[in-house]
């Protein structure tokens, strides 16, 4: 009984330790694909910078007609915050995705069918 106390106690006092973490709720069912976060974090500007680079560049390497998305607002569209902080890991998780696509059409709609892990609750009172 004693044991149980402690484990209860211990995964309390480790839970309330913890920083922001990727909010864990069940991801929507829409067909998009997630990579797995990596615990690391990243800024927004580089991390939409990453992404609408990589797939400008993937569009050019594929003979692809047509634009990318803009930085700041590629991310603020989707995630509808200013300046929170990115997960790395799914940034390059969604860098894999891109590289994967082989027709101009499957690259056209990755940008989209690739989500990111954003942080909630990281937005500072200002863009740094």
């Amino acid at each position: 009984m004693r044991e149980l106390r402690v484990a209860i106690i211990l995964s309390m006092v480790l839970a309330a330790c913890g920083g922001e973490e990727p909010d864990l709720t069940p991801l929507p069912d829409d067909g998009r694909f997630r990579p797995p976060a990596s615990g690391e974090r990243t800024t927004e500007a580089l991390a939409c910078d990453t992404l609408v680079d990589a797939h400008s560049k993937r569009m050019l390497s594929l003979g692809c007609f047509g634009t990318s998305r803009t930085c700041p607002g590629f991310l603020r569209a989707e995630f509808g915050a200013e300046c929170l902080q990115y997960d790395k890991g799914s940034v390059d998780g969604c860098l894999e995705f891109y590289a994967s696509k082989t027709t101009c059409d499957e690259l056209k709609v990755a940008l989209e069918g690739c989500v990111i892990t954003a942080y909630t609750g990281t937005t500072p009172a200002g863009c740094p």
